[in-house]
């Protein structure tokens, strides 16, 4: 049975589908991005209800918009671009009630797995350097959560989704000098961090 979101079809021709109005073309978009978009909300918002949320807001927005997507960028790109938006939304609205922001996860808890820091790239399968590698993603989640919501978010795109700077200036339609130099505060913040660790 032919699918216009078939595997390893490319997702501008999934947008030409969805745009003709076949069916499954939609559902297909969402199957190929929905685990990206959901681990960006779930780091952004340190709470899996929250990410689940936002990430079904992710969607449906995407869905109202699909037919003004111009493909300057990538769709996954444009579809981080409404995440982060969404999620600064969310924790704007958390501050505007004067609630204090979710804590970033530890250790699971009662209703699962904690959400934690995964950084790009492959690891080792020895069980001494997964162990340490587990220690110091808790180290790294930690840190990242203590930065203010603007620098986590471009932190995440750059040093976990490999976002180019160039990229995120487009994302926060900020100047490059900007991200430039945001993300070097960010950096010295979590090397600050982290240094009675190192």
């Amino acid at each position: 049975m032919e699918s216009p979101g078939g595997k390893g079809q490319p997702v501008d021709l999934l947008v030409e589908a969805f745009r003709k109005g076949k069916p499954g073309a939609f559902e297909a978009i969402v199957q190929a991005h929905q685990d990206r978009v959901y681990s960006f909300c779930a780091r952004m918002l340190s709470d899996r209800e929250d990410a689940l949320d936002a990430a079904q807001e992710v969607f449906l927005s995407a869905w109202r918009n699909l037919s003004r997507f111009r493909g300057e960028a990538a769709l996954s790109t444009w579809l981080l671009r409404i995440a982060a938006n969404r999620c600064l939304n969310r924790i704007r609205r958390r501050k505007s009630l004067s609630e204090r922001e979710a804590p970033w996860p530890e250790s699971p808890g009662e209703e699962g797995e904690a959400i934690i820091f995964q950084p790009a790239g492959g690891e080792a399968d020895l069980p001494d350097r997964l162990a340490e590698t587990g220690e110091m993603r808790e180290i790294l989640t930690e840190a990242l959560s203590q930065l203010d919501p603007g620098s986590r978010w471009m932190v995440l795109l750059s040093d976990v989704e490999g976002f180019s700077y160039e990229e995120i200036a487009d994302l926060a339609e900020v100047p490059l000098g900007t991200v430039k130099s945001r993300l070097h505060r960010a950096r010295m913040a979590m090397r600050r961090l982290l240094s009675p660790v190192a």
